[in-house]
């Protein structure tokens, strides 16, 4: 009987057993798609770096491109600053035709509910305003006085 087992395991071993040129191929299959799994995780990196380098590029231009509109705008800040100048304006003002004004030639209208300072009708003298009251209260009297009203009973 283990004759019997012995030679149905060799036909059998022999019967599994592959050829040499399918182990041959089998390698080559294999070491195929290894080389195709590295040549498509190499492409997709150099496509990363070739877009890394790209919009580096991109940054680069962007930042000159902002460096000078800074400078022209500074330039414009400069002119503005220029024509505002004191000086500037009242040469400007002198070629125009235009004087300084002296206090007699000056003439205050008095506008009746304007918020804002109100002048007296002649330049010398200012209005006279509605009486206000003194403040002599200082912070800690007033806190004092608050604090005290709270704590009373009822209060």
């Amino acid at each position: 009987m283990q004759n019997v087992a012995h030679t149905r395991y060799k036909e059998f071993s022999r019967a599994f057993r592959q050829a040499p040129w399918r182990v041959q191929t089998q390698w080559i299959a294999t070491l195929a798609a290894v080389a195709v799994a590295i040549i498509a995780l190499a492409g997709m990196y150099l496509s990363e770096a070739s877009r890394a380098a790209t919009a580096g590029r991109d940054v680069q231009s962007l930042q000159a491109a902002k460096a000078d509109l800074q400078l022209a705008i500074d330039r414009q800040r400069v002119q503005i600053a220029d024509a505002r100048s004191l000086t500037r304006l009242e040469t400007r003002a002198r070629e125009l035709g235009y004087v300084p004004a002296e206090i007699a030639q000056v003439e205050y209208l008095l506008v009746p509910g304007y918020p804002g300072m109100q002048l007296a009708a002649s330049p010398t003298a200012p209005a006279a305003s509605d009486a206000v009251p003194d403040y002599n209260e200082s912070l800690g009297s007033w806190l004092a006085q608050t604090l005290s009203a709270l704590m009373r009973p009822g209060g």
